[in-house]
């Protein structure tokens, strides 16, 4: 599978059976690569919700906690309620997707600490998909590094808004890097898993963020 950062948290992933597309950003659409019959979109919470605008229509969208299987990828979601004092209630999605022999996890907009019962639903991770700073609301780099610990995935690839859309400076990774305490890697437009190349140790990939589809 193709893993693709667009930016902020929205990801792409290119699997054989179909096409996952995790927190859409805004003014996103279908493209011409993309076919809508094999494409599922993920929104993990409520600020995500306008990027679904374009493609509600058009593919099968996921917007909360469940099992699915759609198109032949196998997605869960797992609630993690956001430590959001205006709103107890506030809920994020983690998916974990399934597929190719491979689990992908994107924490969504988590913002703090994974419980170990949430650790637990979530369970085996290959791919960990993870904020690492950025904004007061967003999940801290040593908070980042706290969950990648828990997790243990073989490859953790960070996001954080402050990297600028021409993936002219990473510098923002930096506290991340220094936390997970993994060797800081040349950025990629895209990098491809499987289950051959997982590697027996954890390794860390950076991507340039690619912008709407």
């Amino acid at each position: 599978m193709d893993i693709r950062w667009l930016a902020d948290s929205s990801i792409l992933i290119n699997a054989a059976a179909g096409t996952l597309v995790m927190d859409p950003l805004p003014g996103s659409s279908p493209g011409p690569d993309i076919d809508p019959g094999t494409a599922v979109v993920t929104v993990s919470n409520a600020a995500a919700l306008p990027g679904i605008d374009g493609w509600q229509d058009r593919v099968q969208v996921i917007r909360g906690p469940g099992e699915y299987e759609i198109s032949g990828l196998g997605v869960r979601g797992i609630a993690v309620p956001l430590g959001d004092a205006s709103d107890p209630r506030a809920l994020n999605t983690v998916y974990a997707l399934d597929a190719e022999m491979i689990t992908v996890c994107h924490l969504g907009a988590l913002n703090g600490p994974l419980t170990t019962q949430a650790a637990q639903l979530i369970g085996h991770v290959d791919v960990l998909i993870t904020p690492a700073g950025g904004t007061d609301q967003a999940l801290s780099a040593d908070q980042a590094a706290a969950v990648t610990r828990a997790l243990e995935p073989r490859v953790v690839i960070p996001l954080h808004p402050g990297v600028p859309s021409d993936g002219s400076d990473f510098g923002a990774f930096d506290p991340f890097v220094s936390e997970i305490g993994l060797p800081k890697p040349e950025p990629l437009a895209r990098v491809t898993i499987t289950r051959s190349n997982l590697g027996e140790s954890q390794r860390l990939v950076l991507l340039r963020p690619q912008g709407n589809i």
